[in-house]
């Protein structure tokens, strides 16, 4: 049995539609169960649980082999990781594919890779087979642009930095892949898309394939902080996409990678390609 940790969110519930594509079982790990029919509609199994407290997670883990590890980012996301962790090796499970982030280790100077970093070290420590899935930025951030846009302008810091970023998708296949064949324990995917492209470029295509044209102008990046905190993003998550702002602006973040085409002999989706397939999203 697999179990996808995440469900509801940007790569878990991919990763389920990949299983699905390969004709796999797995159950569907949800803290609230109200929000998951979109999850039996796919034909999965929600099972309720939370990744920090072992004691909801027992029927979750009782006969699971391998297991995708995903938690939201926060400052306890390292604890909640390693947590579970702790819990799966005692319940049974043998191989974890975690997802994880590009740069990731305990030394990185943002604290998403700090974070990140300190659960790899823990599952290569935890005697269970482990699978790293090291992605770039999401594609999916993008899709909520289209209300980010004001009189034909959109506002972004840091506009001409590049970075690579890559679909959740790929993303999702791969992990699909890991859970289900054997071959890819021990195994660290760097995963990007094709290419770098700064925000000025993405934000011009990904308009232009649902047919607006858009000024894109810098705003400073103090005032995206203080307009996310604003909207209800907590201030770690807020401070912590600050500093992959300063990132980006140093050229920090634009290795492309070929763990997408190393895992799944293709290469990965571009932002043409992705544009596309949302296209509704950017047309405002």
């Amino acid at each position: 049995m697999l179990l996808v940790t995440g469900a509801t969110g940007t790569t878990g519930m991919e990763v389920l539609r990949a299983l699905k594509a390969r004709g796999a079982e797995a159950r569907a790990l949800v803290r609230d169960e109200t929000k998951a029919h979109h999850l039996r509609d796919l034909g999965f199994t929600p099972v309720t649980g939370d990744l920090g407290d072992p004691r909801t997670l027992g029927p979750a883990l009782e006969g699971v082999e391998r297991a995708y590890l995903v938690a939201p980012a926060s400052p306890m996301q390292s604890e909640l990781e390693q947590a579970f962790l702790e819990t799966a090796r005692t319940a049974g499970v043998k191989h974890i594919v975690k997802l994880s982030v590009i740069g990731a280790s305990e030394e990185a100077p943002g604290r998403f890779a700090r974070s990140h970093g300190k659960v790899e070290r823990a599952l290569k420590e935890s005697g269970m087979a482990w699978t790293l899935l090291r992605a770039a930025g999401f594609m999916q951030n993008t899709l909520g642009w289209g209300e980010r846009v004001q009189d034909g302008t959109f506002y972004t810091p840091v506009p001409d930095a590049a970075f690579s970023i890559v679909d959740a998708r790929d993303v999702a296949e791969v992990a699909a892949l890991a859970l289900t064949d054997e071959g890819h324990q021990g195994k660290a995917y760097g995963l990007s898309g094709p290419e770098a492209i700064s925000y000025r470029d993405q934000a011009k295509r990904l308009f232009a394939a649902a047919g607006r044209e858009v000024e894109v102008a810098e705003v400073p990046v103090e005032a995206v902080k203080r307009e996310l905190v604003r909207a209800g993003v907590p201030p770690w998550n807020a401070e912590g996409l600050c500093e992959l702002f300063e990132v980006y602006a140093a050229g920090g973040a634009t290795m492309v990678t070929s763990g997408v085409q190393d895992a799944l002999g293709r290469p990965p989706r571009d932002l043409d390609t992705f544009a596309k397939d949302h296209v509704e999203a950017f047309k405002g």
